[in-house]
C-alpha cells in the first residue's frame, strides 16, 4: 500500500510540473509589447513569430517522447531476449513501468539538453545565413575520350571511376 501512495505522489508531481511548465511557457508567449501606432492589420503582418525557451523545451520534450518510448521498448525487449534466449519473450508489468520511466527520463534529458544549448539564443533567428552557400566543386565536363578503351584490361566508367 505505501508503494502505491508513493507512485501516486510521484505521478501527481510529474503532472503538476508539466502543467506548470506549459502554463508558464504559454504566459511568456503572450508577453509582447503592444504597438498602438499601427493599424491592427499592419500589426499582424509586422509581428514575427517568437518562441520562448520554455515553450521550445516543452515542444522538444513532447516530440521526443514517442521516439524515446519506442527505443526504450526495443531496448527492454532486446535485454529480455538475451536473458531468456527467446525470440519473443513476454514482458511483465514491471518491464513496462521501466520502459515508461526510461522513455520519460530520456525525453526530459533531450529537452534539457536542447534548452541548455539554446536558452540564451534567439529561436527565431535563421541558423544559416542565406549568403553562405555550400561550396560545391565545379563539375567536370565529359569528354569523348572518357569511354574509349585505353588498354586490354577493360574500361573506366567516368562517373564513378571504376575500372572493368
Amino acid at each position: 500500500m505505501p508503494q502505491n501512495r508513493l507512485k501516486t505522489k510521484l505521478l501527481s508531481f510529474l503532472l503538476l510540473s508539466v502543467m506548470l511548465i506549459s502554463v508558464r511557457a504559454s504566459a511568456q508567449q503572450y508577453q509582447q509589447p503592444s504597438r498602438q501606432t499601427q493599424s491592427p492589420r499592419r500589426q499582424r503582418q509586422a509581428e514575427v513569430y517568437h518562441e520562448s525557451a520554455l515553450r521550445r523545451f516543452e515542444i522538444i520534450t513532447l516530440v521526443a517522447l514517442p521516439f524515446t518510448a519506442m527505443h526504450s521498448f526495443l531496448a527492454m525487449r532486446g535485454v529480455k531476449m538475451i536473458q531468456k534466449k527467446e525470440f519473443a519473450p513476454e514482458l511483465t508489468g514491471t518491464d513496462f513501468k521501466i520502459i515508461g520511466a526510461t522513455a520519460v527520463s530520456f525525453a526530459l534529458f533531450i529537452g534539457l539538453w536542447d534548452w541548455m544549448h539554446t536558452h540564451d539564443k534567439n529561436a527565431s533567428e535563421q541558423l544559416m545565413s542565406p549568403s553562405s552557400s555550400p561550396s560545391t566543386p565545379p563539375l567536370r565536363e565529359a569528354k569523348a575520350d572518357d569511354w574509349k578503351i585505353e588498354d586490354s584490361s577493360g574500361f573506366v566508367l567516368p562517373l564513378v571511376q571504376v575500372r572493368f
